[in-house]
C-alpha cells in the first residue's frame, strides 16, 4: 500500500485513498457569508474565512446574464475562463481582495488549488413582492380578477381599482397589528373587500362607482357621512370603467451555488468533493415594475 499522505489545512477535513489522491469531505465555509461581486463575463462568487485566513472562489467568464430567469444553469469548470480557486494565505485578506480591478500583491498566497474539472450550478430563485399587505403564502394560487397579473404580485387581486392594502384591517380593529386576519367585508357576504369587485353589494361594481372616472373610486363620494359611493349601498349609479390602473411590484432574485465533482489541483495533489454548496445570496437582483393590465 502506498504511503499515506496527510494533508493538514487548519479548515479542512480531508481523508486519503490508496492511489495517493487527498478527498476533501468537508469545507470550513459554514459560518462564511458567500458574497459576489463583478458582471457580465467577469462573475465572481467568494466565501472568505477569517480566521484560517482562507478563501474559496468561483469566477465565471461568461457573457449570460445570470440571473435573467428562474431555475438552474450549470457552467462547465476549465481551469481558464470558469474556474474554482481554494486559497490561504500569509495575512488577511481585504474586503475588496476579489473585487478590486487591480490584483493585490498582498497578502501572499500560501496554498493554491485550483479546479481542473467540474462544474457550478447556479439556481436563481424569484420572489414576488406587490407590497399590497397579504403575505405571498396567504395569497389566491392564481389571479382573481384575470387580469393577466396572479394575485402574489397584483396590488389590486380584485381588479377594483382600490388597492389591496387599503381593503384589508388598515384600522386594526381587532388588535392584533395584522391587517390580513380582519379584513375589510363592507357588504358583509363573507367575500373580504380585496377579494370582492362589488364591495358595499350594491349590484354595481367597485371599479364602475368611479364618477370622475379617475380611476380611484375612493375619491368619489356622494354622502360623506358614509363615505365613497363604493362603499355606500344606497348610491349606485354606474360609470363605465374599462380600464385598470398602474400597477407597481417588486421581483427579488436570490441565487444558491452548488459544485459538483470539484477536483481541486495543487501540483500533483488532489482534492475532490462530489458536491458542495457555496451557499445563497438573497436579493442579488432587486427589479422594479410596473405594468398596466390590458382591461
Amino acid at each position: 500500500m502506498k504511503k499515506i499522505l496527510f494533508l493538514f489545512i487548519a479548515s479542512l477535513l480531508l481523508q486519503s485513498c490508496d492511489d495517493g489522491d487527498i478527498i476533501i469531505t468537508s469545507f470550513n465555509f459554514d459560518d462564511a457569508e458567500l458574497k459576489a461581486c463583478g458582471q457580465q463575463g467577469n462573475y465572481v462568487f467568494y466565501k472568505i474565512n477569517p480566521e484560517a485566513l482562507e478563501s474559496l472562489s468561483l469566477k465565471l467568464g461568461v457573457s449570460d446574464s445570470l440571473y435573467k430567469d428562474a431555475g438552474p444553469k450549470t457552467y462547465a469548470l476549465n481551469g481558464t475562463t470558469n474556474f474554482v480557486n481554494y486559497r490561504t494565505y500569509d495575512g488577511d485578506l481585504g474586503a475588496s481582495y476579489f473585487c478590486s480591478s487591480i490584483p493585490p500583491t498582498a497578502p501572499i498566497v500560501t496554498v493554491d488549488y485550483l479546479a481542473a474539472s467540474g462544474s457550478a450550478e447556479l439556481t436563481t430563485i424569484f420572489l414576488f413582492d406587490d407590497d399590497d399587505g397579504v403575505p405571498a403564502e396567504d395569497e389566491f394560487d392564481g389571479d382573481t380578477d384575470g387580469d393577466g397579473i396572479p394575485d402574489i404580485y397584483d396590488e389590486d387581486d380584485d381588479g377594483d381599482n382600490v388597492p389591496t392594502a387599503l381593503e384589508l384591517d388598515i384600522q386594526n380593529e381587532d388588535g392584533d397589528d395584522n391587517p390580513l386576519t380582519n379584513p375589510l367585508d363592507t357588504d358583509n357576504d363573507g367575500v373580504a373587500d380585496y377579494l370582492d369587485d362589488d364591495d358595499d353589494g350594491d349590484g354595481v361594481l367597485t371599479r364602475n362607482e368611479d364618477k370622475n372616472m379617475d380611476l380611484n373610486p375612493r375619491n368619489d363620494v356622494t354622502d360623506p357621512n358614509v363615505g365613497a359611493d363604493y362603499l355606500n349601498p344606497e348610491v349606485a349609479d354606474t360609470y363605465l370603467v374599462n380600464e385598470y390602473r398602474l400597477h407597481e411590484y417588486t421581483i427579488n432574485k436570490n441565487v444558491k451555488i452548488v459544485l459538483k465533482n470539484l477536483v481541486l489541483v495543487s501540483g500533483e495533489e488532489e482534492i475532490t468533493q462530489e458536491s458542495l454548496n457555496m451557499g445563497t445570496i438573497e436579493s442579488i437582483e432587486v427589479i422594479e415594475k410596473e405594468a398596466t393590465p390590458e382591461f
